[in-house]
């Protein structure tokens, strides 16, 4: 498949992180609301069969990729480096291991990398050389940032249509800076068709709360986007991971239990699914589990399935990293 890159825009607060299981969910929605049950099923087959008729990432902002889970130097090794000066601030002053160790924690809880970085690195991933780059241009690391506000809500008794006594509670919403934008990944061998139900999908609004106005987003094709065209053997993955068997995975990686609800579709009865373990973003994987990458059994309803087709960006690690490995 072709891989192809989106610029979206949020127009409103959106109250369920862009990840890309739920997107593709969603996608999977709107293809059944448009074409029909049969159109739906053909997908669903051909992500059961290995053959996915689309890849999603999960969005990011623009200018950037998730940052790489490599592992980092150790203790030694990093002390040594600090002495021989490989650590240097914008001025080019050496930085002491004291100096280092305070910039390294900040370097550390970086979710992404600038896309300039990983243009230049991606050939021969590091850990020491994207610290080194880092230390020295840390403002390329500054991203327009997402505010995570706490809303207040009151249930509403279905009997009364009143405010529930003691129904208060409080969610979460989630603001982009004013004027962002976010790339989003795609691989597709019909980028109109996808395309279209992703801007289909931003104009109803994606995820929680959707109903009051949330996740309303623009988007379009980037046009200055040219995927590269050499051969790299690993990836950096840039959307969730799960399978059944995850056996066959390597590499550098995090995971979490992911939850969440069935749509819209689903209302009446248990809307939630069951945990399931994820292989978060920015994983620098060497091989990917064995497919297909179809989670059943995650709700008492057979027909629910969760997506969780993984893209990568291709990559190679420096040797020094593979050797960790």
């Amino acid at each position: 498949m072709a891989r192809h890159r989106f610029i979206l825009r949020p127009l409103s607060a959106w109250g369920t992180p862009l990840r890309s299981d739920t997107l593709a969910g969603l996608l999977l929605y709107r293809l059944a609301e448009e074409e029909g049950e049969l159109a739906l099923r053909a997908e669903l087959d051909a992500f059961q069969n290995g053959e996915p008729p689309f890849a999603l990432s999960s969005a990011m902002p623009e200018g950037t990729v998730f940052a790489p889970k490599l592992p980092p130097a150790s203790r030694e090794t990093f002390a040594r480096l600090v002495q021989q000066g490989r650590f240097r601030d914008r001025e080019g002053k050496a930085l002491t291991l004291f100096e280092a160790l305070g910039v390294y924690k900040k370097f550390r809880k970086n979710m992404f990398l600038p896309l300039k970085i990983w243009e230049k690195h991606r050939a021969s991933l590091s850990a020491v050389d994207l610290f080194a780059e880092y230390c020295h241009q840390p403002e390329l690391w500054k991203v327009s940032s997402v505010t995570r506000t706490q809303e207040m809500h009151v249930t509403i008794a279905r009997n009364s249509a009143s405010a529930l006594q003691g129904g208060l509670f409080a969610s979460h919403a989630y603001w982009a800076a004013t004027g962002a934008a976010f790339h989003l990944y795609a691989e597709t061998d019909d980028c109109p068709r996808l395309l279209a139900r992703l801007k289909r999908t931003g104009q109803i609004g994606y995820g929680r709360d959707s109903s009051t106005g949330k996740g309303v987003f623009s988007i379009e094709q980037d046009s200055t986007y040219t995927p590269a065209s050499d051969e790299l053997p690993h990836g950096l993955l840039l959307s969730m991971l799960s399978a059944d068997d995850l056996s066959g995975l390597k590499g550098w990686y995090s995971t979490e239990v992911k939850t969440g609800k069935a749509g819209p579709a689903f209302c009446k009865g248990n809307p939630f699914k069951s945990p399931f373990l994820c292989v978060q973003e920015g994983a620098v994987l060497t091989a990917l589990p064995q497919g297909p990458f179809v989670l059943r059994g995650i709700h008492a309803n057979p027909a629910i399935v969760q997506i969780t087709q993984p893209l990568t960006l291709p990559c190679r690690l420096a040797e020094e990293e593979c050797s960790h490995g």
